[in-house]
């Protein structure tokens, strides 16, 4: 897990992970969202509107909390995309 939270540190840096519901949304229905990562502590509500928006990319769900992404990333959310 811990080599996830740095790729997706690495990913932050490079521009290319969104983070946060609203974006994460925009672009899941935009289609430019190549997998969706959900911390362990994030609500059934993002994962059932992900769905909602037939999203046929990958869905990764992380053992780890917001607070452990957050320090890793940058920012504190519990929905990221790449």
């Amino acid at each position: 897990m811990n080599k996830t939270l740095s790729a997706m540190g690495l990913a932050r840096r490079a521009g290319k992970l969104i983070i946060g519901h609203d974006a994460v949304m925009l672009s899941v229905r935009n289609g430019r969202a190549l997998a969706v990562i959900l911390t362990a502590d994030a609500s059934q509500r993002h994962e059932r509107e992900i769905e909602a928006a037939d999203y046929e990319g990958k869905i990764i769900k992380l053992s780890c909390t917001m607070e452990e992404a957050g320090y890793m990333t940058g920012k504190k959310s519990c929905i990221f995309a790449l």
